[in-house]
């Protein structure tokens, strides 16, 4: 969990050791090797649940029943007794003075559906867990906050976390216990899940001073972990060029990325060295970018039918995917390809970028205009079976030219996956496979994209993956953002509009009496704040402003940016998750550090910086210096964990570039131009008049006739009257950053 590795700099490594050796002397007989979404050994501990009772799931219905979370439904139908995080449940467990099993995971998630199919469609374990427990089902992405917390405990009390999370509290919600994925049964030296329920609700009731000890004790220190921070410590401009040398020691330059298997793609690193290739012109290191990318997008964690990245792989070469989809990657990873055709021109990053936007909107668009939240992993029970293929059926589909797409992309009768199934990957060049059959560039193209053409409309008559059709403020900003910066890119007309659809939906659905609100689905709405929705989506309204030319938006996002600092901020610059009056937590969660989703109070201040220079709100400034100052200590601290935070840094300390284009005739000619430039640290401004009211555009009217302002640094160049002069302007620019 890469989120929480500052929990050691906060707790220290004595008290997390302590805090494990008297959980160990404690529950000895329960200690296990953690699984989660990640491991790859289910096929064993499936069968072994022939040995319990195993339940009709028609028969049964919880109080999950009437929830939205697709995730939460999924389980409406065990014989556990499941509540949802709630009133009720809360006050049911103090009143009969029971502990709560809280298990939380998402729907994509696949060792959460082996963990439901293994213990919760079980009648044995539910009959335990409903007679000793009060047992509560939470999915993570709809309540992040509670993700948050209980995940901080599950990784003090065993040193890593996943999903499924399974953590054991006190009446009073303090954890006692804390585990991932248990097979429902004793085996490979790890204890099963009846086990381990049997075994707590002893200790429960045997021992139970003791437990309220030491959950105490642990909610104790991780509440002083994530308390107010009063410390402070000075940041250097040095941190940038520092951190990108540290990211660079883990670089894989085997399969490009970083570190070893499970292999993540890591978008806001490879976005963030591109920025810093982009100041210091170090081929070494955009050749090592390029080579993850290209190494990402050849590999099977990127689907060659359909477009679009897995979630991670689960070998260091990029071949074996862990196949659920996940929105956010695929946003995200469209910013990082789209900065890498700016830097590079190179049509394959365009190609990556259009195929990936092309599958969120055929795929997990809603016809409404908001976007999903993911494709589940399994299909037919089996994970990845709707991704992978068996050479006869190539050959079946493809007749006589199947040979030059299974060379392509390694098709082979053994196969690279399970039961001799191929998952298609690409090691060779087109040019090199294309000579291999006597054609031309342009005859393989022609070939390669009619065969997946075939292949995919084949695949869509499988029974496809499950998909939570929830939608969530946060992730859809990062889709708004990728389509922007793909429309700049590709200039694709369906991209824009895409993007503005789905930033009304959320400004329509999901905004009201001035709050932002996470998680819609089917006419529900979940009305939980939090600051990953402001933050994520404010970045991707500033995004869609840029290719819209519409200040509402601007507007708007300035809106939730003050709504934003009030609801989320303490008076030392602390960011929190959530606002401070929510209830039945036992402590305000922070996300300082960069996972699987940038620290949202990272993105929240690279926001505010544009904020401030496009809306001349210079008060926004202040905010920003109080919260780096409250994130420096940690920065200094473990910097490589901290990406987004000194990207935001670099964003406020360094050369500030303004592009103002004022007028609308010829005006997609200079836009041609600024949209084919990677420019760090820039904002755009394009008005058609110059009559809005911001400081940027006093002085800079126009009757129609489109004029470019420059300006680095609040010192500006000559009005540029054509596009010709204003390329010039920005080669010039590009020459003295370096």
């Amino acid at each position: 969990m890469a989120g929480f590795g500052f929990l050691l700099f906060w707790f220290g490594e004595n008290m997390i050791s302590y805090l494990k050796r008297l959980l160990i002397y404690i529950y000895a007989p329960l200690l296990f090797i953690p699984v989660s979404c990640s491991s790859n050994n289910s096929e064993n501990n499936i069968k072994m649940t022939d040995e319990l009772k195993t339940s009709d799931k028609a028969v049964f219905a919880n109080h999950l029943i009437d929830e939205s979370s697709p995730y939460l439904l999924q389980h409406a139908h065990n014989p556990v007794n499941w509540y949802p995080w709630s009133d009720e449940a809360l006050e049911l467990a103090k009143s009969e003075d029971k502990p709560i099993f809280l298990s939380i995971g998402y729907a994509a998630c696949h060792w959460c559906h082996v963990m439901e199919k293994e213990s919760f469609e079980n009648e044995t374990i539910a009959e335990i867990l409903n007679e000793n427990f009060i047992s509560i089902k939470v999915d993570r992405e709809q309540r992040p906050d509670l993700d948050q917390i209980y995940m901080a405990a599950t990784v003090a009390i065993n040193g890593s976390g996943g999903w499924p999370m399974s953590v054991f509290l006190t009446p009073d919600l303090k954890p006692f216990y804390a585990g991932t994925y248990f097979p429902p049964v004793d085996s490979y030296g790890r204890p099963g899940f009846i086990t381990v329920i049997t075994k707590l609700s002893e200790i429960f009731k045997n021992d139970r001073a003791n437990i309220e000890k030491h959950a105490k004790s642990l909610v104790e220190a991780l509440s002083t972990g994530y308390g107010k921070t009063t410390e402070t410590s000075e940041l250097d401009k040095s941190i940038v060029e520092h951190t990108a040398e540290l990211l660079m020691r883990n670089y894989d330059n085997i399969n490009g990325g970083f570190g070893g298997a499970p292999k993540f793609p890591h978008a806001s690193e490879l976005s963030f060295l591109l920025k810093v290739y982009s100041r210091n012109d170090d081929k070494s290191l955009l050749e090592a970018i390029e080579f993850s990318l290209q190494s990402m997008a050849s590999g099977g964690i990127y689907d060659q039918i359909g477009g679009g990245f897995h979630r991670y792989a689960t070998d260091a070469a990029w071949l074996t995917p862990h196949f659920e989809k996940m929105l956010y990657d695929n946003g995200m990873l469209a910013m990082t390809y789209s900065d890498a055709y700016k830097i590079t021109h190179n049509d394959f990053y365009k190609k990556i970028v259009e195929e990936t936007l092309d599958f969120l909107i055929g795929e997990m668009r809603d016809e409404n205009g908001g976007f999903y939240s993911s494709l589940d992993a399994d299909s037919e029970g089996e994970e990845g079976v709707y991704y992978v293929w068996e050479k006869s059926e190539i050959d079946r589909l493809l007749g006589d030219k199947s040979e030059i797409f299974c060379r392509y992309y390694n098709i082979t009768d053994g196969g690279n996956f399970e039961n001799g199934a191929s998952i298609p990957n690409i090691s060779s060049t087109p040019e090199k496979t294309g000579n291999q059959f006597n054609l031309t560039d342009s005859e393989f193209e022609e070939i390669i994209d009619k065969q997946k053409k075939i292949l995919f409309d084949e695949r869509q008559k499988r029974t496809r993956p499950f998909t939570d059709d929830k939608i969530l403020t946060s992730w859809n900003g990062l889709a708004i953002s990728g389509l922007s910066q793909g429309f700049q890119i590709t200039g694709n007309e369906i991209y824009r509009q895409s993007a503005l659809q789905a930033a009304r939906f959320i400004k329509d659905s999901l905004f009201e009496n001035n709050k932002l609100f996470h998680s819609y689905r089917r006419g529900k709405r979940i009305d939980k704040q939090f600051l990953e929705d402001y933050a994520y989506f404010m970045q991707g309204l500033i995004d869609l402003y840029e290719i819209s030319y519409d200040y509402n938006w601007m507007k708007f996002a300035k809106k939730l940016g003050n709504n934003a600092i009030n609801l989320f901020s303490d008076e030392a610059g602390n960011l929190y998750l959530s606002p401070e009056e929510q209830d039945n937590l036992f402590m305000r969660p922070k996300d300082l550090a960069d996972g699987a989703l940038p620290a949202p109070g990272s993105i929240l201040i690279q926001s505010l910086i544009k904020l401030a220079e496009i809306t001349g709100e210079k008060d926004l400034h202040r905010y920003v210096n109080s919260f780096m100052t409250a994130l420096a200590p940690q920065i200094n601290q473990m910097p490589s964990g901290m990406i987004s935070a000194i990207s935001a840094f670099d964003n406020f300390i360094s050369d500030k570039v303004e592009i103002i284009l004022v007028g609308q005739d010829r005006r997609e000619k200079f836009l041609d131009i600024i949209y084919g430039r990677y420019i760090a640290n820039s904002v755009l401004v394009v008005s058609d008049r110059g009559d809005e009211n911001i400081d940027l555009l006093i002085g800079r009217q126009s009757d129609g006739k489109t004029t470019a302002y420059l300006c680095k640094n609040f010192t500006c160049n000559l009005p540029a009257n054509s596009a010709e002069e204003l390329r010039k302007q920005l080669t010039g620019l590009d020459n003295n950053r370096k």
